[in-house]
């Protein structure tokens, strides 16, 4: 008698241990924008949150996309993580630094900074990853063309991030993957950014239709920029990367280095 109490004892306290140790695992998303460990990159696509902090300590959330790992929102600053400050901006400028400020939600939508400002002055790279620090936190740096290049190629190898049918030699449609799912203005063309933005953000990389400053802030709803770390030294222009709302991929153009666009960081 007593044997088998000891005997039924022992079974519930291996229960009650399986129990709990099944708690504890990872709880499994098919959302490949969450995920539970904050400690971690996760293994496949993912949010890492709170992932890095500037210099004026915002704290941001990163998303992993293939083999990069991007701050999931735009930069918002205005210090370099050496601690030097720099000036938020009234008018624009091709020598001087500036950040701007547009209204809104600074957590949402950022800050715009001049190229001076983005690459704090380096030269362009075009190296992957490009070592330009420039206005990043440590251990982070502002992408080069090549790194742009590689993010949007990654999403054209996914089947789930591209809209549309695969045709041949040309591009998949990836900029809804990339888009956010708010502050878009509406197109009706199917695969753009603006058509049910509800289905956009596939990746969590959540572009935001900021606009830029030129002067006076322009086009927000309609575009979302991104410095590189990509121009011509001794110039007056660099390379911008953008989708808009009614665009279906993300593009590379020049643009004069005094305007002001938002940047999105990398990881080192």
């Amino acid at each position: 008698m007593k044997r088998n109490i000891y005997l039924l004892a022992c079974i519930a306290l291996c229960i009650s241990l399986c129990i709990t140790s099944c708690k504890k695992e990872k709880i499994k998303t098919d959302n490949p924008t969450q995920v539970e460990n904050q400690n971690q990159e996760p293994q496949g696509d993912g949010i890492i949150p709170n992932a890095v902090k500037d210099y004026d300590g915002n704290t941001y959330d990163a998303v992993k996309i293939g083999n990069q790992v991007w701050m999931a929102t735009n930069l918002r600053t205005t210090h370099y993580a050496s601690g030097v400050a720099i000036d938020e901006g009234s008018t624009t400028s091709y020598q001087h630094p500036y950040y701007y400020k547009r209204s809104g939600d600074p957590a949402s939508f950022g800050y715009l900074y001049n190229w001076k400002a983005a690459v704090d002055c380096a030269l362009s790279s075009e190296s992957n990853p490009s070592g330009v620090q420039g206005v990043c936190p440590d251990g982070w740096h502002v992408p080069s063309d090549a790194e742009f290049d590689e993010l949007i190629e990654y999403c054209e190898s996914k089947d789930e991030y591209a809209c549309g049918e695969l045709i041949p030699g040309s591009p998949r449609n990836v900029a809804k993957s990339l888009a956010a799912v708010y502050e878009w203005d509406y197109c009706d063309l199917e695969c753009a950014v603006g058509h049910d933005p509800s289905s956009n953000n596939l990746t969590g990389f959540g572009a935001i239709p900021t606009g830029f400053y030129i002067g006076v802030f322009t086009d927000p709803g309609r575009i979302a920029d991104f410095w590189g770390a990509t121009g011509c030294d001794g110039c007056t222009y660099a390379y911008k990367h953008y989708t808009s709302y009614n665009s279906t991929n993300m593009y590379r153009v020049t643009s004069e280095k005094n305007v002001a666009y938002p940047v999105r960081c990398v990881k080192d």
